[in-house]
């Protein structure tokens, strides 16, 4: 079978669409991916063919990406159009219809609350609720013309259940069958914080205040952040003279990112609840943080609080108190011990439960029984 993911906002090596969900897929089936990125090319990466379109630096020209993208979906004669977002969707829905192809949707966010926040509407104003409103009737009009869908924990398929959709969960799990580094056996006081690219909501400016008041007990305390950091929140952070102890990695590949993870003492997962597709959130850092055995400081919110406390692994704290988070990195550091046991649990719990290859086989499951009859909503 031809599968070809199309995403409008993904990068085309995202951690879910292609080292997960592509890479599995292409060991049963040819898989092409379509996506947004700097420049338009076509190449071969792991056995999966990539193809991107040239994405414009402003958001208003959004709409030109969405029309690259269909015509490059076009093109592919795809047997199954594997979508990510709405709009995504949205062009699946047209190749369906004009090329008489299946569709499968695949739901990675509550995307009535994520979209007015992408486009700076304030949360809980009379235009966030009606565009939120809008979003949540198309995207599940449009949902209703797919074959499957998939959501990636049980509170973003909530809504679609509620309306009759019958969703598999695939959650972000992480790898386990990686040859990734880690030392549960870990004597520094470097804390590691990590996002894509990162905003105001994933607590940046928390952990930063946190790290400082750490330092008057620990002044050897320091904080990486790996990934990308806004020009924002950078010179937010060399302004203040904090820059003596907070470093940053920039974008790292998949190994990489390992390899400078498991140096750290600890992970820190604070992400501020500012509105609700954040509030619901279950990071796949989570368990990136977990695979290497590193106890982890995170924001007490449903479905992180779900996992940390099953697997024994960290310590919650409330997102928005500095004290809470300096709290906890202090009784890591003064409880070792303690530290190191809920690394080792966290670790565990990943290769036990929470890792990708039980999320592989529902996903060749599914794939083979999608006979162009059946129907999940």
């Amino acid at each position: 079978m031809k599968i070809c993911m199309l995403t409008s906002t993904h990068g085309p090596g995202d951690g879910r669409i292609f080292q997960k969900e592509a890479k599995s897929l292409a060991k049963e089936h040819e898989v092409t991916i379509i996506a947004p990125s700097d420049r338009s090319g076509s190449s071969v990466a792991d056995g999966i063919r990539i193809v991107t379109v040239e994405r414009p630096d402003s958001v208003a020209l959004h709409p030109f990406t969405l029309l690259r993208l269909l015509r490059a979906c076009l093109a592919e004669d795809a047997d199954v159009y594997h979508c990510h977002e709405p709009d995504a969707l949205l062009i699946g829905v047209l190749a369906k219809y004009l090329k008489g192809k299946r569709l499968v949707y695949d739901i990675h966010e509550h995307w009535p609350s994520e979209i007015p926040f992408d486009l700076g509407i304030r949360n809980g104003t009379p235009g966030q609720r009606m565009l939120s409103a809008l979003v949540s009737r198309v995207e599940i009009a449009l949902a209703r013309r797919a074959e499957g869908t998939f959501a990636v924990s049980e509170s973003v398929a909530a809504r679609f259940r509620e309306r009759g959709f019958d969703p598999l969960i695939l959650s972000n799990y992480s790898i386990a069958d990686l040859d990734v580094p880690y030392n549960l056996d870990r004597n520094g006081r470097d804390l590691m914080f990590m996002a894509g690219n990162m905003q105001s909501f994933h607590g940046v400016d928390e952990c930063v205040r946190a790290v400082e008041r750490a330092r008057e007990r620990y002044p050897d305390v320091s904080l990486t952040l790996v990934g990308n950091v806004r020009e924002d929140l950078r010179e937010r952070i060399s302004g203040s003279g904090r820059e003596g102890f907070v470093t940053s990695t920039g974008f790292l590949p998949y190994r990489a990112m390992y390899e400078r993870l498991s140096e750290g003492t600890a992970g820190l997962l604070v992400f501020q609840p500012t509105y609700y597709n954040i509030s619901i959130g279950l990071p796949n850092k989570l368990f990136d943080y977990m695979l290497i055995g590193l106890p982890v400081i995170a924001s007490d919110l449903p479905e992180i609080r779900n996992i940390v406390t099953r697997a024994d692994c960290g310590i919650l704290v409330d997102p928005g108190s500095v004290e809470e988070i300096a709290d906890a990195i202090a009784y890591l550091f003064d409880h070792p011990d303690e530290a190191r046991r809920m690394g080792a649990n966290g670790r565990r719990a990943v290769l036990e439960r929470y890792n990708w290859s039980a999320m592989e086989a529902d996903l060749l499951r599914m794939y083979r029984g999608l006979d162009g009859t059946s129907r999940s909503g």
